[in-house]
């Protein structure tokens, strides 16, 4: 079951609101009306739906065509592998996979 959408924003608000006051959560707590525990349950809810939202894979567009000239830079460390256009793909991985055991 979900959780109402105005009950959650009505949270996310009194977050904003505790992390721009400088008081403490019980001085918060008491002068909005709500629990301590309410207020640090919604603080790490918050927190880790922020975290798990910035883990996530975003699309990039590249509206110029990049110099097919110009290698790739791979870098593990302080291993460096450039690639040109006709690079074995096996062999790569094979390569990363030792690079991968010595970094």
């Amino acid at each position: 079951m979900k959780a109402d959408p105005n009950y959650q924003a009505k949270w996310h608000n009194l977050i904003n609101l505790y992390q721009i006051s400088s008081q403490t959560m019980k001085q918060f707590s008491d002068e909005q009306n709500v629990k301590v525990h309410q207020l640090q349950y919604w603080l790490k809810k918050i927190k880790l739906s922020a975290l798990q939202e910035s883990n996530q894979f975003i699309e990039v567009k590249i509206d110029k065509q990049l110099n097919t000239t110009d290698p790739i830079k791979l870098t593990m460390g302080k291993i460096s592998i450039e690639l040109f256009e006709q690079f074995n793909e096996e062999t790569l991985i094979r390569l990363l996979r030792v690079v991968d055991k010595i970094v």
